[in-house]
């Protein structure tokens, strides 16, 4: 294909009804892989009474997942560059069903850390490819089609907490996750049949290799938008680690309180499309740093919301920054550093903030253990939000010269 059939056959592509039906695909996708894994503090007990684990060693399952999922997904991500996507998301489906079919025949602590491992980084890669590919396939519609693509985050919230609880209330964990991932396989085996990259407008595009990771992690514009990245998306580890258990400490029924992380992932389904409309218009930065800082906010007011009215205030809050905050990271990076390597440029990303996923929850447990309270944890954690939003904003700014 000669450079001008290439260039022609790329602008039919993009903003076309292919690239809608990969936005489809990865609302669903989104919202199997990240209700599965980010809900976690809604079946957490029935984990600890299911394997006889403490709530140390629950925790640290908690950890060690989203610690695969961000930073091994994110480094098949990498590798994925050079690869074709069908073959990878086909493994993906495997991974999955391995992980749920090693979950039924485990009876020990580390063999509850093997599958869920398992688990994490098949989520995890197939979630670099949906948030890297979406905005690949779009021009002028962009920010919108990758902030509909993003609705998975919260619908995924939203609604797989009423999912584990009706099937809790039928059958007992190893089931009830069975039926739940079994049916994100599937959705990952049929996209596995549609994805692919859109025509390439040029084939020289850099190689993912040494020289150009090396390029990257040199950058110093990069390492803080990174940075930024994970301190800046730290609090919504925290509350899908400790939500509920922070919530029924208070008196708070734990039905209730799983409702409280639907009321942050419901919300944000509405304000990841107005926030992607907002992006488009206003700007995709300006926009993405407000919403960093209305979560610091709420991050800096949860501890202090004693009653349900002020409490359900702040969640509402934080689900209008999730919105933006988790739609507009992805076209704002491959705008700032290039789109030519796209799936490798947000694994890198998203191994940075598996520190921040691993270490969060810990950090904030370990303090509410030494303090006896919740104050001075989300202090700590508003102040490292805030933070991340000044360092995002530097590491992408576009006039300045890395």
């Amino acid at each position: 294909m000669t450079a001008t059939e290439t260039s022609t056959a790329r602008e039919e592509a993009l903003d076309s009804a292919q690239g809608w039906l990969i936005v489809g695909l990865g609302i669903c996708l989104l919202t199997a892989i990240w209700g599965a894994v980010f809900t976690f503090t809604v079946y957490a007990d029935r984990l600890a009474a299911t394997f006889g684990l403490s709530s140390l060693q629950v925790s640290s399952v908690f950890s060690i997942t989203t610690a695969f999922f961000l930073l091994i997904g994110g480094l098949f991500g990498v590798f994925a560059a050079r690869f074709s996507l069908r073959p990878i998301l086909a493994a993906v489906g495997v991974g999955l069903v391995a992980a749920t079919a090693l979950l039924q025949i485990v009876t020990s602590y580390a063999g509850v850390v093997v599958a869920f491992a398992l688990l994490g980084t098949a989520g995890g890669t197939a979630f670099t490819i949906v948030v890297s590919l979406a905005p690949q396939w779009f021009d002028i519609h962009e920010g919108l089609a990758t902030s509909v693509t993003m609705t998975g985050i919260g619908l995924g919230p939203l609604l797989l907490p009423f999912v584990w609880l009706r099937l809790f209330d039928r059958t007992s964990l190893r089931p009830a996750f069975a039926i739940v991932i079994g049916v994100t396989a599937v959705l990952v085996f049929v996209s596995s049949l549609v994805y692919h990259r859109p025509p390439r407008e040029s084939q020289s595009a850099a190689t993912v290799d040494t020289a150009w990771l090396r390029a990257r992690i040199g950058d110093r514009r990069f390492l803080s938008t990174a940075l930024g990245f994970a301190l800046a998306f730290s609090w919504y580890y925290v509350l899908s680690a400790h939500l509920v258990e922070i919530l029924t400490a208070n008196g708070i029924d734990v039905r209730v309180a799983a409702a409280g992380l639907s009321v942050i992932g419901g919300v944000s389904v509405f304000t990841r499309i107005g926030g992607g409309i907002v992006g488009d218009r206003v700007g995709q930065r300006e926009t993405f740093v407000a919403s960093v800082v209305l979560a610091g906010l709420c991050t800096f007011a949860f501890p202090f919301a004693r009653s349900n009215l002020l409490l359900y205030l702040v969640l509402f809050g934080f689900g209008v920054a999730l919105g933006p905050l988790a739609s507009l990271w992805s076209p704002i990076i491959l705008t700032r550093f290039g789109s030519e390597n796209a799936t490798a440029t947000v694994g890198l990303i998203n191994i940075a903030v598996a520190g921040s996923a691993f270490l969060a929850p810990l950090v904030v447990s370990a303090i509410r253990n030494a303090t006896g309270g919740s104050v001075l944890p989300f202090v700590v954690l508003g102040a490292s939000i805030v933070l991340g939003a000044g360092l995002f904003h530097w590491g992408t700014n576009q006039r300045a010269v890395s």
